[in-house]
């Protein structure tokens, strides 16, 4: 690398300066040693002293002053020019010239240890600038991984609300709705429209917007696969973003424009490798969309491909169901066919789940761990670096490690290991120690009867009502303590939540909590009625709520 000119002008500039500085010393210094010639008085005799030492001495001042500016070949060079003016005084003028050379030595070697200081202060003070620049790279790199990795932790964490949204309720339009919301929220958009494809006619139907007028759902409502910015995402099942609609040739609707629309990210909704529809969102501002974002809302929009599949199956079988549950040999198939309906919901998001917790548990955590890893070793071999630098350090390792304390925390909770190796009573037992440690509320697990395992997809959503239960008691019920009780029976097995909270108004039916924006009470009900069993709610202001699930012994 060339340095600038006008660096180094200055540069040689002030070389010059202490050259002439160096200079000035040592005609003094020879001044001062040759009295007889420059018809000065000398210092020593002035002094009451008979010897010519004080002013060897002095030639201490320019040797010291070139190794600590121009190093070993300033001090090599002070010294020879210092040897060339002592040495003819000591050997022919002095009349004690053994000890006049014995004194002009012990000047060369003072000034040789003063020189061997500075060079072990200047590798030193070299050692330490090399090291805090490491440092400082290295803290850069530290930076930009924890804030890589805590970006990548916010995208899992709003894949996380979303799924949970979708899983709250088996209803197309309450999935949708909810999912809109949420949906806003995470991605910081105003626009949220989402199409579902009829397969028969090729044509893209509005099934939930957020934030548009009612002209342009209606204008949009005549869609088709390949036209427009949906029309083409439907058609290529490729994601797409535009930066301003106003100015791109590919906008067929006059009314997107006219309604404010800028940015936009479009993406296909999927289930099983096929589109089922698109997902887009919207600004009216201006917005630069970067990858990250297409990513993330490629991510929600297969969740909600699945979800809606999901639903529509749900749907399907509601009615095969309701259609031949006209005596008992029928309503048998129906409980079976609801039942084989469950597994492969419940099957669907649960994958989802896992795929998550293992995303978590082998990508995030793992980069967490060797992360904090490299921290301690920066704080363990941290010699010569400042207190504000170590302050750093470990500001960087506490944060590492908060970080990964929730990777994992929400790796177990989208899918707790225990259920599938342990079973349903040691899975709520870990529920409500998690819970209790960290949001400070008294759990108690109770169980009476004779314990058994139940089918995996029993023990699933038994668990899920359970999760859900308690964290609505930790968000809504300020209370202080909770009790779950698991009670095996005969004929029946009996799940009670309840809690101390502040209660609420129950309304006549579950199902009308759903305009409440209490979906997860709605998706209880929904599984639970899929398993034959039943749900009970009681609440009151006051006095707290109890959630019972009664099931018949032969579904579990």
């Amino acid at each position: 690398m060339r340095e600038e000119p006008e660096s180094a002008n200055r540069r040689i500039l002030v070389m010059g300066i202490h050259l002439w500085i160096l200079t000035v010393m040592f005609v003094i210094g020879a001044i001062f040693h040759y009295p007889e010639e420059s018809l000065l008085p000398s210092i020593s005799p002035a002094l009451g002293l008979t010897r010519h030492a004080l002013e060897r001495i002095l030639f201490l001042l320019p040797i010291s002053y070139a190794s600590f500016i121009f190093g070993m070949r300033g001090f090599l060079a002070a010294t020879t020019v210092a040897l060339a003016i002592m040495l003819p005084r000591a050997i022919l003028i002095s009349t004690v010239s053994r000890d006049a050379v014995v004194e002009v030595c012990a000047v060369i070697i003072v000034g040789g240890l003063v020189n061997l200081w500075f060079e072990l202060y200047r590798r030193e003070k070299n050692r330490t600038q090399l090291a805090l620049q490491k440092l400082a790279v290295a803290q850069g790199e530290l930076q930009s991984y924890l804030e890589s990795i805590q970006k990548n932790e916010r995208r899992l964490a709003a894949l996380n609300e979303v799924s949970d949204v979708l899983g709250q309720s088996l209803e197309l339009e309450a999935i949708l709705h909810a999912a809109a919301d949420k949906v806003a929220e995470v991605m910081d958009v105003e626009v949220v429209l989402a199409f579902l494809l009829d397969e028969k006619t090729q044509g893209l139907e509005p099934k939930i917007h957020l934030g548009v007028s009612e002209e342009l759902v209606a204008e949009l409502s005549r869609l088709k696969v390949g036209e427009g910015f949906n029309g083409q995402v439907a058609q290529t099942g490729e994601s797409l973003v535009v930066k301003d609609t106003s100015a791109d040739p590919r906008l067929t609707r006059e009314v997107v424009r006219k309604d404010g629309i800028r940015a936009e990210i479009i993406a296909p909704l999927k289930a099983e490798g096929r589109v089922t529809g698109t997902l887009c969102v919207a600004t009216r501002g201006p917005r630069e969309f970067v990858q990250e974002d297409v990513e993330l809302l490629s991510h929600i929009a297969s969740h909600i491909g699945v979800a809606v599949d999901n639903a529509r199956l749900y749907y399907n079988q509601r009615i095969m169901a309701e259609q031949i549950a006209s005596d008992a040999e029928k309503e048998k198939q129906m409980r079976e066919s609801l039942t084989f309906y469950l597994q492969q919901v419940t099957r669907a998001q649960e994958e989802e789940r896992r795929r998550i917790a293992r995303e978590l548990h082998d990508e995030t955590a793992q980069d967490l761990v060797a992360l904090s890893r490299r921290l301690d070793i920066f704080i363990a071999g941290g010699k010569g670096l400042s207190s504000q630098d170590m302050v750093l350090l470990e500001e960087l390792r506490q944060q590492a490690d908060k970080a990964l304390e929730g990777v994992r925390r929400f790796s177990q909770d989208l899918r707790p290991s225990i259920l599938d190796d342990l079973g349903l009573v040691p899975a709520l037992e870990w529920l409500a120690s998690d819970l209790e440690q960290h949001f400070g509320i008294a759990i108690e697990v109770q169980v009476t009867g004779s314990v058994n395992r139940f089918a995996p997809e029993v023990e699933l959503v038994l668990f899920r009502i359970a999760q859900e239960a308690l964290r609505n008691v930790w968000k809504h019920s300020e209370a202080s303590q909770a009790w779950v009780v698991l009670e095996y029976g005969d004929d029946s097995t009996l799940l009670t939540i309840r809690d101390n909270g502040k209660g609420f108004e129950l309304p006549e039916r579950v199902a009308d909590l759903a305009p409440l924006g209490k979906l997860g009470l709605v998706g209880m009900q929904e599984r639970v009625r899929l398993l034959g069993g039943s749900l009970k709610m009681l609440s009151e202001p006051g006095r707290g709520t109890s959630i019972k699930v009664v099931l018949p012994k032969q579904v579990t």
